[in-house]
């Protein structure tokens, strides 16, 4: 029988927390849901002004919060061309600080807030569907929980508070948002522990402007730790990950204050950044289910209100509903009422943030002599959410300052042009916001007219929806196979069609698939498939002979037709996911996953494009074929004939929400990979011929608590994790043992696995229920699995 509960709300960080307090404490059951496995990190600059403050002591979380040493940020500072200003921050509900904790440890204490409160806070629980009721409305999830079993959940209300990428608004039907805004900045950010830790700076947030550069300086957590932070035009991104220490010199000295107060710091942490913080609104409440925190809503981080508002969204939520949940009706007014509240509080701030992300920015002379103008505490006020941006920057003050900049610059053309544009945004926006407080509709997107930045590209994949565990692992089974039929493609590329002994057909299969072979020899090489998916009668490899190697593909080669291999899969760690637009990029014999995929492609009409490399054309099997098949879809690039493609422009070519697939030398996905670094809406798939070097100088011992078999396994320095297992079940399935195949995958239960490995993507490194053993370790002292 499913359970049930009042409500279940999917994601377990701010705004997920925020809601479960309240709700458990008028006695509400309530269930948390999240995939991951605290503590975890999340991407954020994570700071809090004092009204965050308060919503983190309304849940009962600020003592644990403060135990962490945090700094206590009492003062903003703001330098813009030539203008200084500082403001010391107004106190909300005794608190008169700010503080950044990074996530890693805020969230945990947040979760531990929640459970202390009486919610059920669910760790390492994946949610795979929403389900619903005869007349559609929502009604409760399907999850997998720990040990990847299905389980269900009934429910009056499910929340989604899981993030952008919100597996809930794709399955209510709400993944693409209503009104958007692309950032024209990005970010890049570091740690460090700070060398003015006992001075004025150790309590000051600083801002710094040039004219196309954001700085800030946040005191972090513990005390005496710095996080810097430019918002530089979004291009910039891409040069941060190329040569970011180059880039981050080039920043500091744009911004001589600040170099001066980072002058001697010590432990810098590695450089972070991204480009993907479009601003946005999604439909957020319907029948049985709503969106809080990121899921709903997101602004660009300039602001520094992301946290605060996410935990002040399901704080408000769990008031409108905490009194009629059990009532369809009553409950969903109340949860249109909230969205509509929200709308309120958030739309002058996401215009404000639209505004301050432009390139070309505001002209700093003007935000100079606003600065200049203001009284009080009103520009930190603005961040507080004590008055709205519209109440500073208001007609007076923004045409006196553009006369101000006029007189000290003189009437350029640009200049007038800009301060046009300006008040004529600024008139329209506060036209929408009164709009917007009188009439009860979701208000539509504007566009530049309200400087909307223009973001035409889709939205990007709705989320995959989890497996449950085990269901993609490699068949156990092995099958007996006959080579059907041997047929040369090259004089060095050979295709085997592999039939069954039994008669059997092939279990199904997909594009990107691949099987491991076992030869006469004893031998085990794995192999992509090349045939058409749906032919279960046959299974097809292609084999490129390779003399200087282990003797697998010779052994292939000399295979005659009728002769017996061994098969185990198919598997697929390289599956062809939905996307509008597919780049492949293929290097050699890395063309024969592609093969299927590119059929797959055509057949859904979706935009495709194949770049198909070597090192002459003896070296391209089937290159003749896909190009009088497909045309100008395929470009052939021959290295003894032409000189590298220009790969960085292909992917910058790709629309939002695009995926790139290579296959091919390790020099070719490399470059792929670091190219493609600037693109955080485009997602690249690789699939390796070699291991990657394995890190090993930071391992550390740890157990493996093995549930199956009820036994608990030491990992010491040195030995594999597969290597341990193996004293307590000696025949667990691998292949190739570094990390490459996937057979030896295993379904994590509890703790944090250290992906090693080439399968898992680079955007999923931060999985948390399957690993492979083969190499990857553990990033805590004991990690639990099913085997």
């Amino acid at each position: 029988m499913p359970e049930t509960v009042d409500v279940v709300i999917v994601g377990a960080r701010c705004a997920g927390t925020a809601m479960a307090v309240p709700l458990a404490r008028a006695g509400r059951q309530v269930v948390v849901l999240d995939k991951a496995a605290f503590p975890a990190d999340t991407l954020s600059t994570h700071v809090l002004f004092p009204m965050g403050v308060t919503e983190v002591a309304r849940m009962g979380a600020l003592e644990r919060i403060l135990a962490l040493d945090p700094s206590r940020m009492t003062h903003l500072q703001l330098d813009i061309a030539g203008a200084s200003r500082t403001e010391r921050f107004q106190e909300i509900d005794g608190i008169d600080y700010g503080i950044s904790v990074p996530r890693i440890a805020q969230d945990a204490a947040l979760i531990d807030a929640a459970r202390e409160a009486g919610a059920d806070v669910r760790e390492q629980s994946t949610v795979i569907r929403i389900m619903r009721d005869a007349d559609g409305r929502a009604a409760g999830v399907e999850y997998l929980d720990p040990s990847g079993a299905a389980r269900e959940i009934r429910a009056s209300l499910i929340v989604g508070a899981d993030g952008r990428d919100s597996l809930v608004a794709s399955q209510v039907g709400e993944w693409e948002p209503y009104r958007r805004s692309r950032n024209g900045r990005g970010m890049v950010f570091r740690y460090m522990d700070a060398p003015a830790a006992a001075t004025r700076w150790a309590t000051t947030l600083w801002e710094g402007r040039t004219s196309d550069t954001i700085a800030f300086a946040f005191p972090g957590t513990p005390r005496g730790r710095l996080l810097i932070l430019f918002m530089g035009p979004r291009a910039e991104v891409a040069e941060a990950r190329s040569d970011g220490e180059a880039y981050w010199a080039r920043k500091m000295s744009e911004f001589p204050s600040l170099a001066e107060r980072a002058a001697g710091a010590r432990n810098l942490s590695g450089i972070r950044a991204t480009s993907r913080t479009h601003a946005y609104f999604r439909r957020s409440s319907g029948p049985g289910w709503a969106l809080i925190g990121d899921a709903g809503h997101f602004k660009d981080p300039v602001l520094g209100q992301g946290m605060r508002d996410a935990m002040w969204m399901g704080r408000r939520l769990a008031e409108h509903v905490r009194d009629v949940l059990g009532q369809p009706r009553k409950l969903d007014r109340a949860t249109r009422a909230w969205e509509r509240a929200r709308d309120q509080e958030c739309l002058p701030t996401y215009h404000f943030g639209n505004l301050e992300t432009r390139i070309p920015a505001v002209p700093p002379e003007v935000l100079a002599a606003v600065v200049r103008g203001v009284d009080g505490a009103e520009l930190s006020d603005i961040h507080q959410r004590l008055i709205k941006p519209q109440g500073v920057y208001t007609f007076p003050r923004i045409i006196r300052a553009a006369a101000s900049a006029v007189r000290e610059t003189g009437p350029r053309p640009k200049l007038l042009r800009q301060l046009g544009v300006l008040a004529a945004m600024e008139g329209l926006i506060r036209a929408e916001l009164l709009a917007a407080g009188s009439l009860p509709v979701r208000m539509p997107g504007l566009g530049m007219a309200v400087g909307e930045n223009p973001d035409d590209g889709p939205w990007g994949r709705p989320p995959r929806a989890a497996r449950q565990s085990g269901s993609g692992r490699a068949a156990s089974a092995t099958m007996r196979a006959t080579v059907s039929r041997a047929s040369s493609v090259t004089p060095e590329v050979r295709t085997l069609d592999l039939e069954r002994v039994d008669g059997q057909p092939w279990p199904e299969w997909a594009a990107g698939a691949h099987i491991d072979v076992h030869l006469p020899s004893g031998r085990l090489r794995q192999y992509s498939l090349c045939g058409e998916p749906g032919n279960r009668r046959c299974l097809t490899i292609a084999v490129l002979r390779e003399p200087e190697g282990r003797g697998g593909s010779i052994e292939l080669h000399e295979l005659a037709e009728g002769a017996r291999v061994t098969v185990r899969g198919p598997r697929n760690n390289y599956a062809l996911e939905d996307a509008p637009e597919y780049l492949f990029i293929a290097g050699g014999i890395g063309i024969t996953p592609m093969l299927p995929m590119i059929a797959a492609a055509d057949a859904t009409t979706r935009k495709w494009r194949l770049l198909y490399r070597a090192r002459s054309v003896d070296r391209m099997p089937f290159a003749a074929e896909l190009s009088r098949r497909h045309g100008h879809k395929v470009v052939l690039s021959d290295a003894a004939h032409a000189g590298r493609p220009d790969i960085a422009a292909q992917i910058a070519a790709l629309p939002t929400g695009a995926a790139v697939y290579c296959c091919g030398p390790s020099s070719l996905m490399d470059a792929v990979v670091a190219h493609a670094a600037s693109r955080d809406d485009v997602a690249v798939h690789i699939e390796r011929f070699a291991p990657t070097e394995k890190r090993s100088g930071e391992d550390q011992p740890f157990d493996v608590v093995m549930e199956a078999s009820r036994a608990t396994v030491q990992v010491p320095v040195g030995t594999t994790m597969l290597d341990a297992m193996r004293s307590i079940t000696p025949d667990l399935p691998a292949s190739c043992e570094n990390g490459l195949c996937g057979s030896c995958e295993v379904a994590v239960l509890r703790g944090r696995p250290d992906h090693r490995d080439d399968i898992i993507q680079p955007s999923e490194r931060a999985r948390t229920d399957i690993m492979y053993p083969c190499v990857s370790r553990s990033l805590d002292s004991s990690l639990a699995i099913d085997a």
